[in-house]
């Protein structure tokens, strides 16, 4: 499982972009980031006396694709959603209680400033926590022993890992009315919550997959497959490789539940089934006939291909098209040998062998030496076979992945760092501007008037830039995730 681990270059700036230097108060330091999920302790073994601390990196990397979690769930169940998980993450840990007034107070300030009901936050809570969203913390255990100064770490239960307590809302509701600012003690105080990470991953896996099922036939084969997702996932374990199946009638029955499912789909559901069963991309197995056909999604076989097209449009880009059909004509032979490749490829022997060498040199292709020997006088032969290590060149482009994006982060920390006043000046002249809504017209335009021509350019140029980073980001981890998902359910198998 090391391959999946994120480059500690990578976790290191984020936490440095997120949190600041390291700073000399280790301890403090540490606190924060236990409170953060980031880093987790337990006893040591060769003393009771002593905790040793580990990095979690994949909660660390989680860092980038916070903006996702939060459009995802805004997207998926609304505001509220939107900002309790908001609320959450800028907390680390917290107690529901405390959570939901928090996310009061944010929409009290967002909205028309009268206090709000809680009740809706708190049942928008536990449907977070019952599709598995958010997860409670492991208890701590404080000893009074003398020979363990150490907490305890208590495991919650499974039965309770997703359970919301029973909150008597009205004194939340009253400190709302009476708009104070904090909460203090609560009947949930001792249980403690977090961000599922691991949750998030597979839901943005299968958006993934919604969006390709969308971009390979059409919106309406898109909306179909997200509805089979939620078949899936209320009669499956998360994370399982291959999902429970689900039969033509349920989902003719989820269809006529949906009020507003396109009429295309309820009146060409069997050709779009059809459809997306022969796609080449995998998206949907049939495993049976019954109930008018049976079906299944592999989440492996799906990912295979996705890193397959990954590695391919790799290629494409940087060897050119001839070199991206000789990679894909030795990734389907498994093995070939050098002078069938140019029959197989039709690509002119002279092409074959520079392209063949240029794969080979960035290990695109790997090369198998077989010797075979007809008898103990007679010379032994060899064979010369090339193939795709499939496994070993998306653990290599994984890689490169890491450290592109770390480049990406450094390089959007410099522009920050380097035009600090410019933004800070900016910044100032937008919130003033915002506090000038309705004013004279003159008023207006001497703010604006502060900031001279060239600074005015130079912001949009930055900003411009900064926001092409940000973009690089986003389509580098989104080759992360397909990646990283091979790779766990290929390790899974």
């Amino acid at each position: 499982m090391a391959a999946l681990t994120p480059s500690s270059e990578v976790c290191s700036e984020l936490l440095k972009l997120y949190f600041g230097q390291v700073i000399a108060q280790t301890r403090k330091a540490l606190a924060t980031l236990i409170q953060y999920n980031f880093v987790k302790f337990e006893m040591s073994e060769r003393s009771n006396n002593i905790a040793e601390y580990s990095a979690i990196a994949h909660h660390i990397y989680s860092l980038v694709r916070y903006p996702k979690y939060l459009y995802l769930m805004k997207v998926k169940y609304g505001d509220q959603a939107e900002i309790l998980l908001e609320v959450l993450l800028n907390q680390g840990q917290d107690n529901a209680s405390h959570v939901i007034f928090q996310a009061a107070n944010r929409l009290r300030e967002a909205e028309s400033g009268e206090s709000l009901d809680p009740a809706p936050l708190y049942e928008m809570f536990t449907n977070l926590a019952a599709n598995q969203f958010i997860i409670r913390c492991t208890d701590v255990t404080e000893t009074s022993s003398s020979t363990h100064r150490i907490p305890k770490l208590a495991q919650v239960e499974e039965k309770d890992e997703f359970s919301v307590p029973q909150l008597n809302i009205g004194p939340l509701a009253q400190k709302l009315k009476d708009k104070a600012t904090e909460l203090g003690s609560y009947s949930d105080s001792n249980i403690i919550w977090r961000v599922n990470f691991d949750r998030f991953e597979i839901e943005m896996r299968n958006v993934l997959l919604v969006n390709a099922a969308a971009r390979r036939v059409d919106a309406v084969a898109g909306e179909l497959f997200h509805l089979m997702l939620e078949m899936w996932n209320e009669c499956s374990r998360f994370g399982a490789p291959v999902t429970n199946s689900i039969d033509l009638n349920q989902i003719r029955d989820k269809i006529r539940k949906k009020t507003d499912a396109a009429a295309a789909l309820r009146e060409h559901l069997d050709n779009y089934l059809r459809v997306l069963e022969e796609d080449e991309s995998g998206l949907l197995t049939k495993s049976g006939d019954a109930g008018g056909g049976q079906y299944v999604l592999n989440y492996r076989l799906v990912f295979e291909k996705m890193a397959c097209a990954t590695l391919d449009s790799i290629v494409l880009q940087k060897f050119g098209p001839k070199a991206l059909r000789l990679f894909k004509v030795t990734r389907e032979e498994k093995h070939i040998e050098h002078d069938h490749m140019h029959s197989l490829s039709t690509i002119l022997p002279k092409e074959v062998k520079m392209l063949s060498y240029q794969l080979l040199e960035h290990n695109f292709l790997q090369m198998q030496e077989l010797k075979k020997g007809t008898s103990t006088s007679a010379p032994i032969k060899s064979f010369i076979l090339f193939h795709v290590d499939v496994m070993q060149v998306v653990r290599m482009v994984l890689r490169f992945s890491y450290q592109g994006l770390f480049n990406l982060l450094v390089r959007k920390d410099h522009i920050a760092v380097e035009n600090k006043r410019l933004f800070e000046k900016h910044e100032r002249m937008e919130s003033l501007l915002a506090t000038l809504q309705g004013a004279p017209e003159e008023e207006i335009a001497f703010v604006e008037d502060s900031a001279t021509p060239a600074e005015k350019f130079l912001i949009a140029k930055v900003q411009a830039f900064s926001d092409l980073l940000t973009i690089g980001s986003v389509q580098v981890d989104e080759t992360i995730l397909i990646l990283e998902a091979y790779i766990q359910y290929v390790d899974a198998k």
